[in-house]
């Protein structure tokens, strides 16, 4: 019997977080683990922190992704573009275009920088290829402020 190979192992570019954004996204990410519902989300965002080179606040790049990131994103597959802002859990619903950093697109997002492409699957198993187009930190030049773009 001929059984078809569909192993395709998968590179995943390098991502780098700042101390602060790690501290937030292990907070959220641990305390979303409780809940069967965010627990998938929470592992991803979970093991990006774990491959990520952690650096200090100040010496994050600012075309790398991080929290309240505005963000230029290509979708390879429909060729579409999309703006958004990555926010932690629980910011969605006060920022225009805001995506939780726990969720699929958010931790496929997290330290990548500029020019970056990933492969992700969406909360419902679907593929996506994704390309970072421009990262730019929140409008008021603070990680912790409002986020808009």
């Amino acid at each position: 019997m001929n059984i078809p190979d569909y192993h395709h192992p998968v590179t995943l570019p390098p991502v780098m977080i700042s101390e602060m954004d790690r501290d937030d996204l292990y907070a959220a990410a641990t305390s979303a683990l409780r809940n069967s519902r965010t627990a998938p989300a929470a592992s991803n965002g979970l093991r990006e922190i774990f491959r990520a080179k952690i650096v200090p606040n100040d010496q994050l790049p600012t075309n790398v992704v991080a929290v309240n990131s505005c963000v230029d994103v290509r979708d390879n597959v429909a060729g579409a573009n999309r703006r958004i802002v990555l926010v932690l859990p629980g910011e969605t619903t006060s920022k225009p275009n805001a995506v939780s950093v726990l969720s699929p697109l958010g931790a496929a997002l997290i330290g990548l920088s500029e020019g970056s492409s990933i492969e992700w699957c969406t909360a419902s198993g679907d593929r996506r290829n994704i390309t970072v187009v421009r990262s730019t930190p929140s409008s008021e030049g603070s990680p912790k402020t409002s986020g808009s773009c």
